[in-house]
């Protein structure tokens, strides 16, 4: 039988900056919590928010993968050979940082940007990091869930949108983190930013507000 634990989007721990505001679900950076170090395959999960024309900084990812769903705005991201994509509201980026990926991201300079970033790492007995690649998606939510699925076997991300009132069933899995990206659940109650972290294999309902909910889900088998 699964348990459902409440992430209150006012307990995360926040890091701000720069105009940069981060709310993170796990230890990150100078927010460290030994008990909180990972949940699955999850090792990161930050809901950020960057202000017009403001980034993150150049730097560089190894051996991970980011999932970055794009909530508002448009990111621009700058890639190791300096080409520029507008990653706009409704895309999901997947970095597979591999070997090593130089970049940065940024709001725009006239909006604005809201995106929620997830780490996975690969497991003890994966292969050696290979090329590192970089892929964008924009799928039809109003015709389904999405599902990706991630370089690390048995691990997938899925975004889905509920209408009003309507009931789903997030694929089974031993670990399975729900993000509310907009909208709320009734049932389990949870408003916008907040997340749940549903352990053990069994099949979990969630029942939309009569807003609807856009939910992002790591799954780890």
């Amino acid at each position: 039988m699964p348990t459902v634990r409440p992430l209150l989007r006012s307990d995360r721990p926040v890091s701000e900056g720069g105009g940069v505001t981060s709310r993170h679900g796990l230890s990150f950076g100078a927010h460290y919590d030994p008990e909180r170090t990972s949940f699955g395959a999850l090792v990161a999960h930050n809901d950020d928010e960057l202000a017009p024309g403001v980034a993150y900084g150049a730097h560089e990812h190894r051996d991970v993968e980011i999932v970055a769903w794009v909530v508002d705005g448009t990111m621009v991201h700058t890639g190791p050979d300096g080409e520029e994509t507008r990653v706009p509201a409704g895309t999901l980026q997947h970095l597979v940082a591999g070997t090593g990926w130089h970049h940065d991201e940024r709001a725009t300079a006239d909006a604005g940007v809201h995106l929620v970033q997830i780490w996975v790492t690969p497991g003890m007995d994966d292969p050696p990091p290979g090329p590192p690649a970089l892929t964008h998606h924009r799928p039809d939510l109003d015709a389904g869930p999405f599902v990706l699925a991630v370089r690390r076997p048995g691990v997938t991300v899925t975004v889905a949108r509920l209408g009003a009132g309507e009931t789903w069933a997030p694929a089974d899995g031993a670990f399975r983190h729900l993000h509310v990206a907009r909208g709320a659940l009734a049932d389990p109650a949870a408003g916008p930013g907040d997340a749940l972290e549903v352990t053990g294999a069994g099949p979990v309902a969630l029942h939309a507000g009569p807003e609807g909910a856009e939910l992002i889900v790591v799954t780890t088998g």
